[in-house]
């Protein structure tokens, strides 16, 4: 993968961009500065592989989508990007592609639903900041244009604390940390929190318990995670909601359609979408209170 990230940022450093709208060229006047946004940007993350994070952000986007809002997706699992895989997609391009010069973005976006597009992420997000001149100044104005017309952004990141995992983190607007009641999985998760809040005091954070069997367990994996955070890091984590152990969400999996497509009025798919509204609610209410956040894709081309 180093070896084909590089090869991208050579093809880039040598590609000339098209030609730039007046809107682009708007953005990217602003590139050195913090422009303000309206998109939510949520990172849905996790301290270990195979505990559903991906299975959240798809389902999430979509539920998010059926709201009214426009939804975008970004796969920034490069080593193991599958929200395409879960989607039943084979997208030909990825962002790798925007980044290399070979298409633009509107060429390698794909539609989930009406409301909701997913950006393959491939590889060379995390050298975004190594390419230089006019081609990453054309992407930066070629992503940032559309997360102006995006109310959520949802980020799919790889697991664990890597330098680039934690750079996408610490970009968005706020970290949701997916997490099973399995106590290595606990570990991971709180090791996890503790690098973001390190860097990070005030990012707001929250959890998600997934895979659970009674409703007493997932309270006690909250708790256990706060107490923890509260104790050694003088800090609290938000209880976003919980994802009960569901055959139907195994089943969705192997036929290649999320959950809340598959089986909508699962139990799976009736949780995740009370976390959907969750998110909704507080949009409306940043709305109401003319709250504005920093640019996703600017503050990590500038981080």
């Amino acid at each position: 993968m180093n070896d084909q990230a590089s090869t991208l940022r050579t093809m880039a450093s040598n590609t000339m961009p098209m030609e730039i709208s007046a809107e682009k060229q708007r953005l990217q006047s602003g590139i050195f500065g913090k422009t303000q946004t309206g998109t939510r940007c949520i990172a849905v993350t996790g301290g270990k592989g195979g505990i559903g994070k991906s299975n959240l952000a798809v389902n999430l986007s979509l539920e998010l989508g059926a709201l009214g809002n426009r939804v975008t997706l970004l796969d920034a699992d490069f080593g193991l990007a599958n929200a395409d895989i879960l989607c039943g997609l084979a997208p030909k391009y990825h962002l790798g592609h925007v980044f290399a010069g070979i298409k633009g973005l509107d060429e390698v976006v794909v539609n989930i639903s009406d409301k909701v597009s997913l950006i393959p992420g491939g590889s060379g997000i995390e050298d975004l900041a190594n390419i230089s001149g006019n081609a990453r100044e054309y992407i930066f104005a070629e992503l940032q244009l559309m997360e102006e017309n995006t109310d959520f952004m949802l980020i799919d990141t790889a697991a664990g604390i890597a330098e680039n995992v934690l750079g996408v983190l610490l970009s968005a607007s706020e970290v949701v940390v997916v997490a099973t009641p399995e106590p290595t999985c606990l570990v991971d998760a709180y090791a996890t929190i503790k690098v973001i809040l390190r860097h990070a005091p005030t990012k707001p954070i929250s959890l998600v318990v997934n895979n659970f069997v009674g409703m007493a367990e997932a309270k006690q994996v909250y708790q256990q995670l706060n107490s923890a955070v509260y104790c050694f890091l003088s800090s609290q984590i938000e209880f976003l909601g919980m994802i009960p152990h569901d055959s139907m969400l195994s089943e969705a999996v192997r036929e290649q359609v999320p959950v809340v497509q598959y089986a909508p009025d699962c139990p799976a798919s009736r949780a995740i979408r009370l976390v959907a509204k969750q998110f909704n609610q507080q949009k409306q209410k940043d709305r109401d209170s003319r709250i504005q956040l920093q640019s996703f894709w600017e503050t990590l081309a500038n981080s």
